[in-house]
């Protein structure tokens, strides 16, 4: 039985996919635009690492949401809409790890944020449109189709098809995971020529971190996430001392240039 958190999750996304303008039962096209354009959210991607999976930084004018572009694309769409969640359901500023992204925190806005963004970028409406009868015949086919069509990984995908109801043999979905964990989805995918959305996440993996949103690109934040200006200079250009500016971008997952 899902929690009150799973719950209001949900009913976040469906409303805000509304506000936002958006079919309740289509895949989104390319969520970086959307929220950009539509939201009014700046998105950043960025090499974080390997402990950090993105960011939300709360701001006055615009808020930034920060990806880890060393991901998986599906997974960067992923944590695009869980940072936005953050943003929607005004958790205010946090970081997220992998284990937050994966459901292994049981803080209870993290399981928002991933209920939020599940239901985002993958609408049970859009689901029960594609599987009208349910459960439904369930192939590694059938899930790689999906994760393909929404622009998710695997594993995402097949957890929307159980949660949604598509799937509801236990044995079955325990021997999608492990064919999806030893990469088997990988293989499918180019023999069926397959392919992920054309959108923003996919241009920046292409093009490789850092993405700068073009309203940015000017800014005193962007010309230092591209590192053409340091830690003194966005301390001078906004007015708080250096020491404060390094804190804050430091605590959201923001290497200074150069750093590893």
């Amino acid at each position: 039985m899902a929690s009150i958190h799973t719950n209001r999750g949900i009913g976040r996304a469906r409303k805000a996919r509304a506000a936002l303008g958006l079919p309740p039962d289509q895949p989104l096209p390319d969520v970086v635009a959307t929220l950009e354009e539509r939201a009014g959210v700046h998105v950043v991607v960025l090499d974080l690492g390997d402990e950090v999976a993105g960011a939300y930084l709360t701001r006055r004018d615009r808020p930034l949401l920060f990806v880890n572009g060393t991901q998986p694309t599906g997974r960067q769409r992923f944590t695009v809409a869980h940072e936005y969640a953050h943003h929607h359901l005004q958790h205010g500023s946090v970081v997220d790890d992998e284990a937050a992204l994966g459901g292994l925190v049981g803080d209870p806005r993290e399981v928002e944020a991933n209920a939020f963004a599940a239901e985002f970028l993958v609408p049970r409406a859009a689901v029960e449109r594609r599987f009208p009868v349910r459960p439904a015949p369930v192939t590694l086919e059938t899930v790689v189709r999906v994760a393909c069509a929404f622009g998710v990984s695997a594993r995402m995908a097949r957890i929307r098809l159980a949660t949604c109801g598509v799937l509801a043999d236990d044995a079955l979905r325990d021997r999608l995971d492990r064919r999806i964990q030893e990469g088997e989805h990988l293989e499918l995918i180019e023999r069926l020529g397959l392919g992920e959305p054309d959108d923003a996440v996919a241009a920046a993996a292409a093009a490789g971190p850092p993405r700068i949103p073009p309203a940015l690109r000017d800014s005193p934040l962007g010309r230092f996430v591209d590192g053409g200006l340091g830690i003194a200079d966005v301390a001078r250009h906004i007015g708080r001392p250096a020491a404060d500016v390094d804190r804050a971008l430091s605590a959201c997952g923001v290497p200074s240039p150069g750093a590893g």
